[in-house]
């Protein structure tokens, strides 16, 4: 509940991607390595969905919304806390393979002050009444602990460089079935909201100490973690105006559910919520498709133009085919996968997710675009990108929501994603180029014979 979902706007720094993938000794991401991430997506998917819907049950909408709009205003300042280092940490790694210590130590102490300023913010914000009433900004006030914890994730991007997210992984679903069983007992436990605050602090700190245990008993040596100035300089230059665009990316893709909960209370929002907790799923998923696909791009790229436009088809193709899948299935299922895991005090949502599952189609699409704008735009079209779907999206909740409540909501949404995902192709001229293939794609359901070739690459 508390990850970052970036699938219409992949918050990464424009160098990390292409070169981790073109300084292995291999231009494809090893198989093993993949199936690792796709099966903890799969396995947090399912053990998410099954506490989600106890949880929700349990707190009522009302309850259920209150926590997660603590949830999401944590989240957004989270994209800035981690200051834009996670791709960039891994490229440092790679080029200076005998500072690794130096880059590690220097890392987890910047992002520890990334926490720290972080968490002023949110208490500020909290003093000035920005986040609403006292028992709101308790609750941020209480999750934005888990902040704290948030600089081991450096631990997992030594595994990263090293192409063995095997560890992490277990760490990570391992620390996802304990919490999960936390928050089954306080149900069972009759407990407040404030208690499965604490439990989504528990969540991160759970992972923190696996992946601190995952360190100390790895077979990378690394060296002393120490702190280097020259190396903070470097990060931070690079880092610091991603930051920027990573916390307008996170904005942009909450800004909605900050909306109902300010603009219709609380137990609206839960309903709201409920629905989008569902489709955060799906966009995982296609995060992590991406990432299997991004390193035969990047090596097509350096090949020749023709097999880096054969290669972007199919990459466009495969991840809009899943987006049609997420798409059609929340039309369909929604209402039953809403029912089977909420109940009927949610029975609202079902419309909202079959809404905000058109809204994933054209987010996977835009997914594959980011891969695009790494290796062949410039990559601040993206944090242009981003605020023109924050006013897109504001101008029209500020209509539809009056008259429409939470479907209004998930209406402006979907207008949002599918102006920033796909318009804006069209809009800025380097992105044009791959304005073809997106929309090829987007037709995929009425081309059959494409189908063939769609299938035939998972088998090359």
């Amino acid at each position: 509940m508390t990850a970052i979902s970036a699938a219409h706007f992949p918050a990464r720094d424009p160098k990390p991607g292409p070169t981790i993938v073109l300084r292995v000794s291999s231009p494809r991401q090893p198989l093993q390595n993949i199936l690792w991430l796709v099966g903890e997506r799969v396995g947090r998917a399912t053990v998410t969905a099954v506490v989600l819907g106890v949880v929700a049950r349990y707190l009522e909408p009302a309850g259920f919304g209150r926590l997660n709009f603590a949830v999401v205003v944590v989240t957004i300042g989270t994209a800035l806390a981690t200051l834009g280092l996670e791709g960039i940490v891994v490229d440092e790694l790679v080029k200076r393979p005998g500072q690794a210590g130096a880059v590690l130590g220097t890392a987890i102490r910047l992002r520890l002050l990334g926490a720290l300023g972080t968490y002023g913010l949110l208490a500020a914000g909290a003093a000035l009444g920005i986040w609403g009433g006292p028992a709101d900004a308790r609750l941020i006030l209480i999750i934005g602990t888990l902040l704290a914890f948030q600089p081991a994730d450096v631990v997992d991007l030594w595994f990263q460089r090293h192409l063995d997210s095997r560890r992490t992984v277990l760490v990570r679903f391992a620390a996802l079935v304990g919490g999960g069983a936390l928050k089954l007992g306080l149900v069972a436990a009759d407990a407040p909201v404030v208690a499965f605050a604490w439990a989504q602090v528990a969540d991160v700190a759970l992972v923190a100490s696996g992946l601190w245990w995952a360190g100390r008993h790895n077979p990378y040596s690394s060296g002393a973690w120490t702190w280097d100035s020259a190396i903070a300089r470097e990060l931070w230059r690079r880092g610091a105006p991603l930051a920027v665009s990573t916390l307008a990316v996170a904005l942009a893709m909450r800004t909605d559910q900050l909306l109902v909960r300010q603009w219709l209370g609380a137990a609206e929002a839960g309903i709201y919520f409920a629905a989008s907790r569902l489709t955060e799923v799906a966009l995982f998923v296609g995060s992590t498709m991406t990432l299997s696909f991004f390193p035969g791009l990047s090596a097509s790229h350096a090949q020749s133009r023709e097999a880096y436009r054969a290669r972007l088809q199919q990459m466009f193709d495969a991840l809009t085919a899943a987006g049609w899948v997420v798409a059609v299935s929340c039309s369909v299922l929604g209402p039953l996968v809403v029912h089977g895991l909420y109940g009927t005090a949610y029975a609202r949502a079902s419309t909202v997710l079959m809404v905000q599952g058109w809204a994933c189609l054209f987010a996977f699409s835009a997914s594959a675009r980011w891969q695009y704008i790494l290796l062949s735009a410039p990559t601040m079209l993206n944090l242009a990108a981003a605020v023109i779907h924050l006013a897109v999206l504001v101008l029209l909740a500020r209509w539809l929501m009056p008259a429409h409540g939470i479907v209004g909501a998930a209406a402006a949404w979907l207008a949002a994603v599918v102006t920033s995902g796909y318009l804006t192709t069209w809009l800025f001229p380097a992105l044009r180029p791959c304005g073809p293939a997106q929309t090829r794609a987007l037709l995929i359901p009425v081309a059959p014979a494409r189908w063939r070739a769609l299938l035939a690459q998972f088998r090359s």
